[in-house]
């Protein structure tokens, strides 16, 4: 899927569902207020504490005034980008991890996504065993074990799709796997009522 793999063709199409979103929220305001926001200093090749600084600076200037910053909910998942960024090091990922979890954890806002499961490639050997060590390592320190950390595990979910069609590279998936993890967020943000 060309959306997956560049990040030009992406942003646009990012830019363009913003663009109708907000259009539709203006002419129905039961439309959820979504926001992509962050990118850059969420995308885990910067240290995470500006990820938190972006947050804060974002939902402190809210330009909605019909909304309360209680109302922000921030979905952040960077464990491949953080492990790349701490030289392929998986206890100072986690590590950095923890203590953005901790730095958010005081606000109630944010949602980690766990990174998914990557399977083996020759041009990265030990990409798929370090991101299962990633991912076992964040495991005491988000929810369930931590209920302040809220946490949506992908990981488990991307492991159980096996069929060929399930990723393009063997870390970013394909567009229905993307809608079945859009699903579990729903779900974990919404209550039938």
């Amino acid at each position: 899927d060309k959306q997956m793999r560049d990040s030009k063709q992406r942003k646009k199409m990012l830019s363009t569902a913003q663009y109708w979103m907000k259009k539709r929220h203006e002419t129905n305001a039961t439309f959820p207020f979504v926001q992509y926001q962050c990118e850059d200093e969420c995308y885990g090749k910067n240290a995470l504490d500006v990820c938190s600084q972006c947050i804060s600076s974002f939902s402190e200037n809210t330009t909605n005034k019909n909304r309360s910053n209680d109302d922000d909910v921030w979905v952040v998942g960077v464990g491949v980008h953080t492990y790349a960024r701490a030289k392929r090091q998986v206890d100072i990922a986690v590590q950095h991890i923890q203590q953005f979890l901790n730095t958010e954890q005081e606000h109630n806002r944010t949602i980690y996504v766990s990174p998914p499961q990557y399977f083996h490639r020759e041009d990265y050997p030990t990409q798929s065993i370090n991101m299962e060590r990633l991912y076992r390592g964040l495991l005491p320190h988000v929810a369930p074990e931590n209920a302040a950390h809220p946490f949506l595990d992908v990981f488990e979910l991307t492991q159980s799709c096996t069929m060929e069609n399930c990723t393009y590279d063997g870390g970013h998936r394909s567009r229905y796997v993307n809608r079945w993890k859009a699903q579990l967020l729903l779900n974990m943000l919404c209550e039938v009522r």
